[in-house]
């Protein structure tokens, strides 16, 4: 309800703006991620319990708030430094010249920060094909990037929607620790990948997609297979592992599904891909129940590491299928992201 009460409270100020570039993107981009990084790093210390005794909640509630609120000083900075330079550029002196005449000059000392503008409108953003669908359900670099995702970010969305029960069948009692630790690694995987993006794209440096999805699934696999220890460091390792890779998958197949399919039809196709997610939960949900119901012990409860020994076992295996059919994906486009 509150996501819902939000959108409707932002809608009215909403506005599409061609804001080209800014000397100043670099500072307000490092300033986004700090604040950023610190916000979620204060949420895993706060969630696990870790602050001082001193702090009340309602000054736990001001930190939290005042961190949420701290990218509006990226807005408001922009702002005061275009009044100040329309300022700088708006004087008028109005000079006499021999015959009298006067002539107005514009001091334009700043007139470089329009020519940033200008270059950045000159910026064009290259992609495979602009297609829409209908055209895009008929390529075969859909299909093979659907089961990707289906087999490296649905996977490991649904372990991470199974992980109390994975816990409690292992005998793990910190289950509440185990949550937060997966939900702080997913939110630093989705961050992670466009930090390096930015700063490699600055330093003329382009890595393909398709790579860095096969390059977060391999962990992956790992993890599952690693789960078949039965020691509780395995698991938190484990969860950290799939955590950061499937938030990192995440984010990455926004910036793929624009580089493969274009821009124009962005939301329909990319919605198309991510329908996988139900999909998969049902499949991979039901398959891990049946298996946990095989080993119960009568009463609907199963406790032990056979539990889901072959739930693991299939979802490794799956996983590392998903990182080969990325590294096909890889091969066809490698000559595209060459060009691009």
């Amino acid at each position: 309800m509150l996501p819902l009460l939000v959108c409707v409270m932002a809608a009215p100020f909403v506005r599409d703006f061609n804001v080209g570039t800014s000397k100043n993107m670099e500072v307000g981009f490092m300033f986004m991620f700090f604040v950023t990084t610190a916000t979620g790093i204060y949420a895993v210390i706060s969630s696990l319990g870790s602050l001082p005794s001193w702090l009340p909640p309602l000054g736990n509630a001001i930190c939290i708030l005042v961190l949420l609120l701290a990218p509006l000083v990226i807005p408001m900075a922009e702002k005061i430094r275009e009044v100040l330079l329309n300022g700088e550029i708006m004087k008028v002196s109005v000079e006499k010249n021999a015959g009298g005449n006067q002539v107005e000059r514009i001091e334009s000392g700043m007139e470089d920060v329009d020519g940033d503008h200008r270059r950045g409108n000159d910026q064009v953003i290259s992609v495979k094909e602009d297609i829409g669908a209908m055209s895009m359900l008929k390529r075969v670099d859909f299909w093979l990037y659907f089961f990707v995702y289906f087999s490296g970010a649905t996977l490991g969305l649904v372990y991470l929607n199974n992980l109390g029960q994975i816990a409690e069948s292992r005998g793990f009692s910190g289950t509440s620790s185990l949550v937060s630790l997966s939900s702080s690694f997913g939110f630093f995987g989705r961050l992670l990948p466009s930090f390096l993006d930015y700063f490699l794209q600055r330093r003329r440096y382009l890595i393909s997609r398709p790579a860095c999805i096969a390059a977060s699934m391999a962990p992956m696999a790992g993890a599952f297979f690693l789960l078949l220890n039965s020691t509780n460091i395995s698991l938190y390792i484990s969860t950290a592992i799939i955590g950061v890779c499937t938030g990192a998958i995440t984010s990455i197949s926004v910036s793929t599904t624009t580089d493969l399919f274009g821009t124009k039809n962005f939301s329909v196709n990319h919605n198309i891909v991510v329908a996988n997610i139900p999909i998969g939960s049902f499949i991979f949900g039901y398959s891990a129940a049946l298996n946990y119901r095989r080993e119960d012990d009568g009463d609907g409860t199963c406790m032990g590491l056979q539990c889901y020994r072959n739930t693991f076992i299939i979802w490794g295996s799956l996983c590392l299928f998903g990182t080969f059919l990325a590294l096909v994906l890889y091969t066809r486009l490698r000559k595209f992201y060459s060009r691009k």
